[in-house]
Parts: structure tokens; sequence; C-alpha cells
């Protein structure tokens, strides 16, 4: 038998519920040890559903990283530098809800404390992990001359989640925490782009709480870019050529909130074919990630689309297991921090090339 893993969940809010918690629940890795949110509404309710003792459900994340007993965190609340922080310096192994953080300081200083402590730090970039991207890459390492690649992701209401899972909700959080919380957030966009790039920060913040999902396929499939332009509209749209060399690629991003509409695709060209990687709606659980393939018939010029269904295995499942090999087998983090800063650092590129 592998040893289990005693894990404890920092925010226990709608990814926590709706994703973590289930796959940890049903893992043979890990052991669901404990809770912390700053709602106590929430981690009791929480707590009750999953049988944890109250002595180990928490509203201060000091007092959970305490105990010697817990190995390993998933960090899921709004900002995660503090709790990403906290646990590097109290010895937890932690995979942390994108972004990793808000700027290229306080990455550094995540980063520094968890290589110190001699941690995993472990980025939760699940698409990374979904088995469709990997057909999806081993497709692209076969092309020949790619002319054009094209990122579209516009994220739209979450509004009827609600209606889909059983969320438990606090109202006991007072307005001055939650002001306080969200003023960080601003404060550390700020100080990353600087007080004239200011109004910029909803793009950028849209760029690490959502687009850098696609970022990182693409760092991982083509390598880390140059961006020759980037252009902000109507409050947070954001459209930016890359150059990856010999081609250039078009990465389209912006938010929706009047329609239940999830449009997230990246496209490849090349002479030869064609790949369209299609993802569900992020909550939609096991519904299969699409690659088609556009190619000529062999011999002839009829043209026809090829739609590959590589599997319909859950990637936060997938990137579940990959953080247990991590932490006991010494392997590398597919998605570590080193890593995800990249992502920040591409943000902040696009953010730099629009023009004032």
């Amino acid at each position: 038998m592998k040893k289990k893993l005693k894990i404890g969940i920092i925010g226990c809010g709608q990814i926590a519920q709706i994703e973590h918690l289930p796959y940890i629940r049903d893992s043979l890795d890990f052991e669901l040890y404990s809770l912390c949110d700053l709602s106590n509404q929430v981690v009791q309710a929480v707590g009750e559903i999953y049988g944890i003792p109250a002595e180990r459900r928490y509203t201060d994340m000091d007092a959970q990283l305490a105990d010697s007993q817990l190995d390993a965190v998933i960090i899921c609340t709004r900002d995660h530098y503090e709790p990403g922080l906290k646990a590097a310096r109290a010895g937890k192994h932690m995979l942390i809800e994108k972004p990793l953080a808000y700027s290229l300081e306080q990455a550094d200083e995540m980063i520094d404390a968890a290589r110190k402590s001699g941690v995993v730090m472990m980025v939760g970039y699940m698409k990374r992990y979904d088995p469709s991207y990997a057909y999806f890459k081993k497709e692209i390492e076969k092309l020949k001359d790619i002319t054009l690649v094209r990122v579209h992701d516009y994220g739209g209401s979450f509004d009827f989640t609600g209606s889909l899972f059983n969320i438990c909700r606090g109202s006991d959080i007072p307005k001055e925490v939650m002001d306080a919380g969200a003023q960080q957030i601003q404060d550390a966009m700020v100080r990353q782009l600087g007080q004239q790039r200011a109004q910029l920060a909803p793009a950028y913040s849209f760029m690490l709480g959502i687009s850098t999902h696609d970022s990182i396929l693409m760092r991982h499939a083509f390598g880390m870019p140059e961006v020759l332009f980037a252009d902000v509209h109507q409050n947070g749209f954001l459209t930016s050529v890359l150059d990856y060399g010999s081609f250039r690629a078009v990465f389209e991003s912006g938010f929706l909130p009047a329609r239940r509409v999830w449009d997230e695709k990246i496209w490849v060209y090349a002479p030869e074919k064609s790949l369209t990687l299609e993802f569900p709606w992020p909550y939609l659980k096991n519904a299969p990630t699409k690659l088609t393939v556009n190619e000529n018939e062999p011999g002839s010029m009829v043209n026809v689309d090829k739609v590959v269904v590589n599997g319909f295995e859950e990637a936060y499942r997938a990137e579940l297991q990959h953080f247990y090999d991590c932490i006991t087998n010494g392997a590398a983090p597919l998605t570590a921090g080193e890593d995800a800063r990249r992502d920040i650092q591409l943000a902040y590129d696009m953010i730099c090339k629009v023009k004032l």
C-alpha cells in the first residue's frame, strides 16, 4: 500500500468544492486532513460534508500550517501570495491555484521560500495534464513549417454554476476584510505595471486569472515568445501578436459576462494539416477536450476533418496524481513555480506593449 499523504485545503470556495475536494476524497494517494477558510460558515459546512474533525477546521491558516502532521496543502484563496509564502516557510508541499502571484516580485519571493524549505511548489494549470493536450503536443512536433497559430480565449458568465453543484457559501466575512484583500491584489498589480499603466490592471488580471491556462500550453508547445504588439480595448479585451521565430501567433482574450459562453480554442496552421484544440467549460467534469485535424485525403485535394477524442480522464485528477509523484518520487513538476513565473512575465510583456 502506498503511503497516503495528509493534505489540507486553504480556501474552501468554488474551485475547492467543485474540483479539488471530490478528487482528494476519491484519491488513493491523499487523505483529506484539514480545512481552512476565512468564512467559519463555509469551513464548518464543508467540514461536515467531508467528515473533518472540528479541531481540524480552521479560519486561521497559521494554526492550520502549524500542525506537524500536515504534509501538503492546496491553496485556493483569491490571492495566493501570503498563503504560499507561509506554507513554504512551514515546510508544506503546495499545489497553488493559478496565478502564482500578481507580480514578479511576489513570485520570486514565493519560489525562493519553497526552494529554501525544500518543498514542492506546483501551480494549478490543470489543462497541462489534459490527455488531449498531450496528443495535440505530439502532433505539433510532427508538423513542418508552421505558418500561423491563433489562441482564442473568451470566458462568459458562470451564473448557472450554483444550479449544477451544491456550493456552500458564507456571509460572515466582514466587508472590510474582503475590501482589504482586493486592495492588496490591486496594489500588487499596480506595483508590477507602474502607475502609468494602472488602468490596464483589469486586462492584466484576466490574463493571469484565465488566459494563463493557454499561455502555458503555448509555451510548453513552442517556447517563450517575443511580444510584437498588444492592445487592450473595452476595459479588458486583449489582442496580441507573438513572435515564435519561424511563425507568428495571435492571442485573443476577453470576458463576456452577459452570456453563458465558453469559447477557448488553439489553432495551429501548417501546409500539410491544421490542428484545432477546443476546450469545454472547465467545470464540466470528464467532458473531453476535442482535437480536430484538418488535412487532405492522401493523393487528392479533398479536404477532411478528423475529430479526435483522446480520453475522458479528468485533468484535475491527473494533476493531483502528478503532485503526489513529485512529493514522493522527486519528479519535477510540469507546472513548477519557476515555470508559472514565465506566464506572469508574458502577461506583463503584453501589457507593456499597449500604447497609452
